[in-house]
């Protein structure tokens, strides 16, 4: 049995330290990039992300892609 797996979606989250609350716990705040091209590189996401943080009032923590793929059987 082949099968084959296909990006058909992608998301590039960030997450911000926006300081702590009243318990001095830690907060933070994400910030979701929707209908990212699936075929974009990690290399060129992140040149966006270096971008986007210079423009941003809080630090910079974290940064992931979430991507959802179809898995497709492929017949012999």
């Amino acid at each position: 049995m082949a099968l084959m797996t296909q990006r058909i979606n992608s998301a590039l989250k960030l997450k911000f330290d926006t300081g702590v609350d009243e318990f001095g716990e830690a907060t933070y705040k994400t910030k979701s990039f929707r209908n990212v091209r699936t075929e974009a590189t990690s290399e060129a996401l992140y040149a966006v992300v270096e971008k986007l943080d210079v423009l941003q009032q809080h630090t910079l923590t974290e940064v992931t892609r979430d991507d959802e793929s179809s898995i497709v059987h492929i017949e012999d």
